[in-house]
C-alpha cells in the first residue's frame, strides 16, 4: 500500500489551464465527478520569472491549502531541499503535507481507479 489512501477532502490538485497535460486531469475529475472530493488551485495561465504564480487572473484559483504565491513553495513544503523542475499537475496529500504525483497520466489513473468510490460519475476510459 502507498500509504496514500483515496479520502474526499484529503488531497488538493494544483493544475493551469495553459498545460494540456495538467489541464486534462481537471477534466478528468470533472468527468468522473470528483469536484466534491477534490478541492483545486489554477495558477496563471502565465508563467513568469519565478514560475507558476498564484494570481487575479481570469479562470485562476487561489492556493486555499496552502496559501503560496508560486507552486515552488509547494514543492519546497514537500522537500525544502527540492531544486528540480516545478511543473503542474500536483497531486497534494493534505494529510501527510507532501506531494503524492505530478504526473499527469498516473493523476489521471488515480482518479479513475483508486478514487472510484468517491466518484459520482461513471466513465469507460
Amino acid at each position: 500500500s502507498s500509504g496514500f489512501k483515496a479520502e474526499a477532502g484529503r488531497y488538493h490538485l494544483y493544475a493551469s489551464l495553459a498545460c494540456p497535460w495538467a489541464h486534462r486531469t481537471l477534466i478528468m475529475r470533472e468527468l468522473k465527478g470528483l469536484n466534491h472530493a477534490l478541492s483545486i488551485s489554477i495558477v496563471d495561465p502565465v508563467m513568469g520569472d519565478r514560475g507558476w504564480a498564484f494570481s487575479e487572473a481570469p479562470g485562476a484559483i487561489p492556493d486555499r491549502v496552502n496559501h503560496a504565491r508560486y507552486l515552488q513553495e509547494i514543492y519546497l513544503k514537500a522537500d525544502r531541499n527540492y531544486t528540480g523542475r516545478i511543473t503542474v499537475p500536483v497531486l497534494w496529500d493534505q494529510q501527510t503535507q507532501t506531494i503524492v504525483n505530478n504526473e499527469s497520466r498516473e493523476i489521471m489513473r488515480m482518479l479513475d481507479v483508486e478514487f472510484s468510490g468517491l466518484a459520482t460519475q461513471s466513465i469507460d476510459l
